[in-house]
């Protein structure tokens, strides 16, 4: 069963700071479990209620063998998960660290992204092409969000996300001759006419209602749109990152 120490534990883990004090995320649902199994991800501790596990056996079976089950009631599991009707599964693992081996010759830079669920999106999606690294500004929500945790489906653990100044990443990415491409709906250029010229390249996302920042916008070397039908002013930050993406990729 689960201790009153442990529910204590997994409601710090609701918030940035008790994220960062115990270097562990919160983990909850059958899907984005089965996504971390396939990662080869090592749990601290994973509960679940005993009606999940009586209609679950198959998919606790690949997971068993290596990680111990403890029993929690539904009505505990609602007191610390934050979804409205759980699953029946939760757990907690490590926050990933950061791997400087991983392919950086592609990195998303995002600046000021405070939605969620656009920046698990974009996380998600990035996973989805290969991209392997994203730098996030201050200002971005905290990418261990349990809402980014959810939407993400996994990418956290399988790629490098670091937090910080992204003014002085992308001065010392402008110096390793990276290309820094942004997206921008007063661009000149349009999607279409634009083709990478280097190998290395840096796709610079801006925030859902400010767009860039203007320091980050002077370090920029092309500025992109994405021509619309004049009927909705904008594209979901997600979405118009997930074009590039595959723009990028043909």
């Amino acid at each position: 069963m689960i201790s009153q120490s442990e529910i204590k534990l997994i409601r710090k883990l609701h918030t940035n700071k008790g994220r960062k004090l115990h270097n562990l995320v919160m983990i909850e649902g059958k899907r984005l479990f089965s996504q971390l199994v396939h990662y080869n991800i090592e749990f601290e501790k994973i509960w679940t209620t005993q009606e999940f596990e009586i209609n679950n056996k198959y998919f606790l079976k690949e997971i068993r063998s290596r990680e111990k089950f403890n029993l929690i009631s539904n009505v505990e599991l609602k007191k610390i998960c934050l979804t409205k009707n759980p699953s029946g599964i939760i757990g907690i693992t490590k926050i990933p660290r950061v791997i400087t081996k991983k392919n950086t010759n592609q990195i998303i830079v995002l600046d000021d992204i405070a939605d969620p669920g656009n920046l698990g999106t974009i996380l998600r999606t990035a996973c989805w092409f290969g991209i392997k690294n994203i730098l996030l500004s201050k200002d971005c929500v905290d990418p261990y969000n349990p809402k980014v945790i959810r939407s993400a489906m996994g990418a956290h653990f399988n790629m490098n996300i670091i937090s910080g100044q992204i003014e002085d990443q992308l001065q010392e990415l402008k110096k390793d001759e990276f290309q820094i491409i942004a997206a921008d709906v007063n661009a000149r250029k349009s999607i279409k006419d634009f083709k990478l010229s280097k190998e290395k390249w840096a796709l610079v996302m801006g925030s859902e209602s400010k767009g860039l920042s203007k320091n980050v916008s002077k370090l920029v070397d092309e500025k992109i749109e994405i021509i619309n039908n004049d009927e909705i002013e904008s594209l979901n930050v997600s979405v118009a990152c997930g074009i590039f993406l595959y723009h990028f990729s043909n």
